[in-house]
This record gives structure tokens, sequence and C-alpha cells, in this order.
């Protein structure tokens, strides 16, 4: 008997889901009465669905506000592969085309997964990998908003030009603020997701 495609589901690196994918529509969305509920304000009512037919399953974005990413790059369609990793709002889906069996423990990230994308504004559908200990934010010339790195640790803080900077619809206090994978960032037209691998 073939081995039935799923899907591990994480919040901050912590398994909080496993599940076989049915054959059929798998709906995911905020909306409770889905399939697959993910309560996250960055998740849409009815944001995704995964199609399995045999041992083939595909993933649709359903024209949700911010966007479903497939190994980090925004995308409508997808033919999933096995160990493709899905990102909707703080929620990270791993794709396997087998049995769930046991769940891996997870490595340290390295400092190259983090990363930000641009889900408005300038640059709308960028990704910004994270590499250096300062990254600026702001139109070119400018400091809006700053991220500083320390180890593994990101934090956001105003930048020298004090522009309002606003994360999960809060002004960020004037110490700055320590970023968790899926945290929204808005400066000024621009908004940003944060990611952490």
């Amino acid at each position: 008997m073939d081995a039935m495609p799923s899907i591990i589901v994480k919040l901050n690196h912590t398994v909080i889901r496993q599940m076989q994918l049915p054959q059929g529509d798998l709906s995911i969305g905020r909306r409770p009465g889905h399939a697959l509920v993910l309560e996250d304000a960055a998740v849409s009512a009815d944001h995704a669905s995964i199609f399995t037919v045999g041992q083939d399953s595909f993933l649709k974005d359903l024209e949700s506000t911010n966007g479903t990413y497939i190994n980090n790059r925004r995308t409508n369609k997808h033919h999933l592969k096995p160990g493709d990793t899905i990102m909707i709002g703080k929620y990270t889906l791993l794709y396997q085309d087998r049995d769930i069996g046991p769940v891996q423990t997870p490595q340290p990230a390295a400092l190259e997964d983090a990363a930000l994308f641009v889900l408005s504004g300038f640059n709308s559908g960028k990704r910004i990998e994270l590499m250096s200990t300062i990254t600026h934010l702001g139109m070119a010339g400018q400091s809006a908003a700053l991220l500083s790195r320390t180890g593994d640790r990101y934090t956001l803080m105003m930048g020298p030009d004090g522009a309002r900077v606003i994360c999960n619809n809060k002004p960020v206090p004037p110490g700055g603020q320590v970023l968790v994978s899926g945290d929204i960032i808005e400066v000024g037209d621009t908004r940003l997701q944060f990611y952490q691998h």
C-alpha cells in the first residue's frame, strides 16, 4: 500500500499538529470550519487549500491578503515536493510524501535563514535577506527603522529619521522589540513580514 502524503504544522519551531492529507481538498484559513484552522491575524479567513489526488498534492493560494510562501517564494499555485516548506502567517507547514513518522528535532537556525518579505508598498513581493548585524529599513538614503542582530535574535528599533514604526499593530517601544517569525512590521507605507527558519 502506498504511503499517504502528510504535513507537519509548526509554530515558532514547535510542532503543534501532524496530519495526513485526505484525497481531495483540504482547506486552510483563520475561519472556524476549515480542515486546518490557523489562528493568526496575518492568515486570511479563507487562505489556501491543498488538493491531493493519489500521491500528488497541489497547493493553491485563495487570493489571501498576505500571501502563501513555498520555500520562501510567494506563490499562487504549486505542485508540492517532499521537503517543501509552506509559510502561512506565523505558521510553517512541512510537506512529506510519506506517512507521518517520528518528528526530527529541528536543527539550530542558521543566521542566513532570516528574511523580510515585503507584503505591500515599495518593492512588494521582494525578499530581503538579513545577513548584516544592522539592517536599515526605509527609502534609499533614509533610515526609518533598524533591525539589529545579536546571535540569532533580531530586534526592531526606530531609526534616526524618527518615522512611525509599527509591529503587529502596536508602536515599537523606545528600547526596541525582539521579533519572532511571522511578525508584521509597518514602516511608513510599507508592510513587511519577518521570517526566521
